[in-house]
């Protein structure tokens, strides 16, 4: 009997897993959550007056940094299966994302982006 998509596949057919795979419908609502950021995201560069994100009070780049967090994180944890491997892999994988976060911050201050009119 083939597997269809809807049947969980078996652990034990799985590299590493430790609990079987989800249906569709997870794939389905983790594609809609991410459309509806990427909505978000378009519409800080179509409505650049919005007031949490207006370029006037600098929050832009924090609002952006945030969605794209929230956006990797859920592709990662979904669609990489990461929420079925092994923890200590989860905490591998998640533990360099955070280092190179920690040093994308330290560059931009750095070349103080966070202080505007005090590039010199």
């Amino acid at each position: 009997m083939a597997l269809t998509s809807h049947d969980e596949i078996p652990t034990d057919v799985l590299d590493g897993a430790v609990k079987p795979y989800s249906r569709d419908k997870v794939y389905v609502l983790t594609a809609l959550f991410l459309a509806a950021i990427t909505v978000v995201e378009v519409l800080t560069y179509t409505m650049p007056d919005f007031p949490l994100w207006s370029h006037d009070n600098n929050m832009i780049i924090p609002a952006l940094m945030i969605m794209m967090a929230v956006k990797f994180f859920t592709v990662a944890y979904i669609f990489m299966h990461l929420k079925f491997d092994k923890p200590i892999l989860t905490w591998v994988f998640y533990s360099g994302l955070v280092l190179a976060v920690l040093v994308y911050i330290a560059v931009l201050s750095a070349f103080r982006i966070w202080w505007p009119g005090e590039h010199t």
